[in-house]
């Protein structure tokens, strides 16, 4: 197992994330759980370490996966991808998304969940440009 393609897919998961919970869906998540950005707001570090640290691992696992479906061609990462994304990161997200004190479950949802899928298949695509 090659460890530059998995530390670059997890990476790229996480620079995702960068983009899709501050400039393109930020306010949709803030409002999702209820968050009001207090003015000057800067999150701690664990902000972002915790999601670093889980985007390499999820990049091993999806690295781990491909190799168990013997994966070849693009083709066969994507499905990977998908597979990893629908069935593990989405669907974990909607059932951490009905809990009681979630504002807008429908909301979390579809920003959170579609951010793992786009985010596995990412890591994915860089698994396979990079073995």
């Amino acid at each position: 197992m090659k460890l530059l393609p998995i530390l670059a897919a997890g990476f790229a998961y996480f620079a995702l994330g960068g983009l899709w919970f501050t400039p393109l869906f930020g306010r949709q998540w803030d409002k999702a759980v209820g968050f009001e950005r207090p003015p000057k707001w800067r999150p701690s570090a664990v902000y972002y370490i915790g999601p670093l640290l889980g985007c390499l691992v999820a990049a091993f696992a999806t690295s781990c996966l491909a190799q168990l479906a013997q994966a070849q061609l693009l083709a066969d990462y994507l499905r990977v991808g998908i597979l990893v994304g629908m069935g593990y990161g989405a669907t974990i997200t909607t059932v951490n998304a009905i809990a009681p004190n979630m504002r807008h479950p429908g909301l979390y949802t579809a920003v959170v969940g579609s951010y793992h899928l786009v985010g596995l298949v990412l890591c994915a695509a860089v698994l396979f440009l990079l073995s």
